[in-house]
């Protein structure tokens, strides 16, 4: 076989298949309302004694139902796809209709006559209307059954040609929408918004009058292009779309609902008298939540509803939820970054400039605010406080109580070297009249820092290893304490380690009246003075290797020209060392270099 033999067995193929699809759609159209309104009169009947032990009414109303399954049965068996009938149209088809015409016909005329023994029942008056539209849907049946019934050409190509024309012509039964008496109040709770979308108006009558018997506030669309029109003016909870449509059909409405940010959302259930699993296949995968066929059995499309709006429900919560989440982390990250810019106003804005000292200094906190801090603050002309600290912890925690360390260290030491009386004195009045007669004595402001926050403070167990060294400018003369921090190193002019400056008492705040050893160094011309924080020594790669202390050593040994200098090698090392790795602790660098006394002019 050629190609285009190929080409044109595939096309007839095809419109065999569509010709069968759209018998089965039309002719399960109209049995949706037989099944469906019988089905409500039924229901009415449940909560009236009267009526529910009325035989002939329960007779009929039973028939009607068997009648449309019936016809359904008729329907699915005769215009089932199948090879013989693809591979035999144009000599099977008509064998095909007049067997369906004659099984269809004397069920149809089962139906009148059950509508006609409801019609004189007394008793059903309320229900008229809902008769009359069985009737109707009945009527519709019947001119679409004379309508195939009377098709003589076989090919399909033209079967299809002359149903969709002649179809135009078959009138859609146009009904009211009474109120009827069992909907909810308007003051009762609605479980959700429904929009409804098919081109024919018994259908989306029917649809409404089921789905507000079940509590659902419905809304209505004709056709793809007023639903897209009604979806961009209305939030829906959940949208019920016929699939075959004129235009615009179930699968392109559906597209375009799924392609659109603000609308993709919505769950939607396909419904359609075509059961090819093709079409369902189809509809899924581009984001139809389920699928039902006509004509809708009731407790099926309750079932389904009511699954479909729980999943929207939880997802509607989780969206909600994670904008919560968005919202608060938003909120979070702009009061940590306020944090953070208050954090670093406590680091000194600019460092103190002399001709004969360098004072250098490097900080990178592990997240937005950090426990780490220094400072440097001239005490009188010629004598400057040092300070590097790590507060225990990391984050917001150790950044509230880095602060607290560090302006109760500049108070209390302003008030001693001012000759002030400390206005605080946590557990002796031996501290609150301090001369002012050597440096040591000015480091009494950490024994007042730490008994401060011990007696205040120590419920949280929050504590910080801590270096405070008063520094003589004119002589070089170091005096500190060295609170259970790192040692500081001075490196000699030589680019040799000179000496550690080792801890002379416990962290800062771990107990009250802890008693801290002063101890005293010389810083020559030349020389550098480095201290650090563990964030340093502890930096890991990604492989969780340790930076080392033998790292930094040997950094700090190497030629340098300033302090500045040695930071910079420091920082770049360290930096390199972590690489894409997450920072796990802050970093924090102070270099103080002794340039000697300047050359006279």
């Amino acid at each position: 076989m050629s190609t285009s033999e190929s080409d044109s067995v595939s096309a007839s193929h095809q419109q065999v298949t569509e010709v069968l699809s759209l018998l089965r759609h039309e002719l399960r159209t109209p049995v949706n309302g037989i099944l469906g309104y019988s089905e409500i009169i039924l229901d009415d009947l449940e909560g009236d004694e009267s009526l529910s032990s009325n035989q002939t009414i329960i007779n009929a109303l039973n028939s009607l139902q068997i009648c449309g399954q019936k016809i359904l049965t008729n329907v699915n068996n005769h215009l089932v796809i199948s090879t013989e009938l693809v591979n035999n149209f144009e000599s099977d088809f008509i064998t095909v209709i007049n067997l369906l015409t004659h099984d269809i016909v004397p069920i149809i005329d089962d139906i009148f006559e059950d509508c006609e023994i409801l019609h004189h029942e007394e008793q059903l008056k309320a229900s008229g209307t809902d008769i009359e539209k069985i009737e109707s849907s009945t009527k519709n049946l019947k001119k679409i059954i004379n309508l195939i019934s009377q098709i003589k050409i076989a090919s399909a190509e033209d079967i299809l040609c002359i149903f969709r024309g002649e179809n135009k012509h078959i009138e859609n039964v146009q009904v009211n929408n009474p109120q009827n008496n069992r909907l909810k109040s308007d003051s009762e709770q609605k479980f959700g918004v429904i929009l409804v979308v098919d081109d024919v108006e018994n259908n989306r009558v029917l649809f409404s009058r089921q789905l507000q018997r079940q509590g659902y506030e419905v809304d209505t669309a004709v056709d793809g292009y007023q639903a897209l029109e009604k979806l961009s003016h209305r939030a829906y909870d959940l949208i019920l779309l016929d699939y075959m449509m004129p235009e615009l059909n179930g699968f392109q409405v559906l597209s375009r609902l799924k392609s659109d940010q603000k609308l993709r959302h919505i769950p939607v259930i396909m419904i359609s008298a075509n059961d090819e699993i093709d079409q369902v296949i189809r509809c899924i995968e581009i984001g139809a939540e389920d699928y039902l066929p006509k004509p809708l059995n009731s407790t099926l499309l309750r079932a389904r509803i009511t699954s479909t709006l729980d999943k929207k429900q939880l997802r509607d919560r989780e969206q909600d939820y994670l904008r919560q989440v968005e919202s608060l982390s938003a909120k979070m990250t702009k009061e940590l970054e306020m944090g953070r810019q208050m954090q670093l106003n406590f680091l000194p804005r600019e460092l103190v400039q002399h001709p004969s000292w360098q004072f250098s200094a490097f900080f990178k906190p592990a997240r937005q605010v950090a426990g780490d801090f220094y400072d440097l603050f001239e005490l009188t002309e010629n004598r400057v406080g040092i300070v590097i600290a790590d507060v225990c912890d990391k984050g917001v925690g150790a950044a509230l109580f880095m602060a607290l360390f560090r302006s109760l260290i500049r108070i209390f030491s302003f008030q001693i070297q001012m000759g002030h009386r400390a206005t605080f004195s946590p557990c002796s009045d031996s501290l609150s009249d301090l001369p002012i007669l050597k440096p040591e004595q000015i480091l009494a402001a950490i024994a007042l820092t730490n008994d401060y926050v011990a007696i205040h403070h120590g419920d949280l167990s929050m504590f910080a290893t801590l270096f405070f060294g008063i520094l003589d400018l004119n002589t070089g003369e170091l005096a500190y304490i060295n609170g259970g921090h790192e040692p500081l190193i001075i490196i000699s002019s030589d680019g040799k380690i000179k000496e550690h400056l080792k801890a002379t008492g416990p962290a800062v705040g771990m107990m009250p009246q802890i008693t801290f050893r002063t101890a005293n160094t010389q810083i020559e011309p030349g020389e550098t003075l480095i201290g650090y924080t563990d964030g340093v020594s502890e930096a890991r790669d990604q492989e969780g290797k340790f930076f080392s202390k033998d790292q930094l050593y040997q950094i700090i040994q190497k030629p340098f020209n300033s302090g500045s200098g040695l930071i910079e090698m420091i920082k770049v090392s360290v930096l390199s060392h972590i690489d894409t790795a997450e920072q796990f602790d802050d970093i924090t660098l102070l270099a103080i270099h002794h340039r000697g006394s300047p050359s006279p002019s």
